[in-house]
């Protein structure tokens, strides 16, 4: 074992034997941890596995697009494992992605425990989506030789800690497929060349929930005629953000629907502390048209509410970076968020086009949408640019196909032959 592998292994170890004093007083990691103590997927000896890998549920939806389009090109219907370090990911999809086979909880990253998983699984091929990679799961796939590959890979610069870990782990990897065209010239210029650019597939997966749109009982009746801001998938930060741009925006008539990134009992019960306006839950069962702002306290909602919207508030952007600001765009709504966005190309593409803004200051986006209120047009121009960005990516399921089709395992058939195809 390489000596940086062994310190890790180490340090891994003795974090793990701290899980269950930490899961006494933390529920989120005694959940974690439960959920790592339940069976192994065990798949039928005549269907090969894929396993994909992801952190968590945004992660899942980018790497999801790609998984169902291999699946409707192979000449067979493999096993399909689908893995998450969070236990939001497997909470979420157990019970409602019929695709996956066996969706659960990743191996906790230590030798002994990965090697009972790659023995078990014999896998053909190994997803990872974005970033989650673990040294000891890569080092035991690779000795038993999966072909590993890792989707919509981004790369930050080529310095610090983070990049000298990707130095290490990207080796074990068969292909890397980057979102973007700066993405694959940094990893040549440190020597990858096993690389594709494939776009991001997040947009096929969002375009297919807008496609699949459906009504969210309650909301135009609710709405009516007033300007709708959505606040999607906040943390505590934005909403004292957002609580200041109310107060700078009273007798417009806006209608605000906030979606906490977390639903929980503590965040619903945080906005209502904080916030300066009365609030109704989604959940209740009847509304009072008087309160102004709704709590979307319910899971799975916000992708289709986001249509509802005259400008939208994302995220996570006083924090450790912006999420999913593509839901929206898909609706070509103009979208707004905190200064922490360096990370998202999509972000910065969009901030280029004039479509999207960054936000360091609440008077700067009630500012904003004052703008958008008096001036129509501006929404539709945003639009139309929308629309153009939209139809210029490319189709990332069929790029990513089109490189590994010849690959063994795509080609490679049951000895069951009876197995439906998807």
């Amino acid at each position: 074992m390489r000596l940086w592998r062994l310190v890790y292994t180490l340090l891994m170890a003795v974090g793990v034997s701290a899980i269950p004093l930490v899961g006494l007083v933390n529920q989120k990691v005694r959940r974690w941890w439960r959920a790592r103590r339940a069976p192994l997927p065990v798949p039928p000896p005549d269907r090969p596995v894929l396993w994909m890998h992801c952190a968590s549920v945004g992660e899942f939806e980018q790497g999801r697009p790609v998984l169902e389009h291999i699946l409707r090109q192979l000449p067979y219907r493999p096993f399909v494992v689908i893995t998450f370090f969070s236990p939001s990911g497997w909470e979420r999809y157990s019970q409602s992605y019929p695709l996956g086979d066996w969706i659960g909880p990743s191996p906790v990253d230590l030798p002994w425990v990965v090697r009972r998983w790659v023995r078990q699984l014999r896998p053909a091929a190994v997803f990872f989506v974005k970033y989650d990679l673990w040294p000891n799961l890569l080092h035991e796939l690779r000795k038993a030789g999966a072909s590993l590959y890792l989707l919509a890979a981004h790369v930050e610069p080529l310095q610090g800690l983070r990049w000298w870990w990707k130095k290490q782990l990207f080796p074990y990897l068969d292909w890397i497929f980057v979102q973007t065209s700066d993405d694959a010239g940094k990893l040549a210029r440190a020597g990858f060349t096993r690389v594709t650019v494939g776009g991001d597939s997040r947009l096929i997966r969002v375009r297919q929930l807008a496609e699949n749109w459906l009504p969210v009982s309650g909301l135009n009746e609710w709405i009516k005629n007033g300007f709708c801001i959505v606040a999607g998938s906040v943390w505590e930060e934005d909403v004292r953000f957002l609580k200041q741009a109310y107060e700078h925006l009273r007798g417009y008539g806006i209608r605000w629907i906030i979606a906490p990134h977390e639903v929980s009992p503590k965040q619903v019960e945080y906005i209502h502390e904080v916030w300066p306006g009365r609030c109704v839950q989604y959940s209740h069962p009847e509304w009072d048209e008087g309160k102004d702002t709704l709590i979307l306290d319910t899971m799975g909602l916000l992708a289709y509410v986001y249509f509802y919207a005259n400008a939208v508030w994302i995220g996570g952007g006083f924090g450790r970076g912006i999420h999913n600001i593509l839901e929206p765009i898909v609706y070509k709504k103009p979208v707004f968020f905190g200064p922490n966005y360096k990370d998202f190309s999509e972000a910065r593409e969009l901030i280029a086009l004039k479509v999207v803004e960054s936000c360091q200051y609440p008077m700067s986006f009630s500012n904003a949408i004052k703008s958008l209120i008096r001036d129509k047009r501006r929404t539709q121009v945003i639009a139309e640019k929308i629309e153009k960005y939209l139809q210029s990516k490319p189709n990332t399921p069929e790029i990513v196909w089109e490189h590994l089709r010849r690959a063994p395992w795509a080609l490679e058939r049951p000895n069951e032959t009876s197995q439906e195809s998807v």
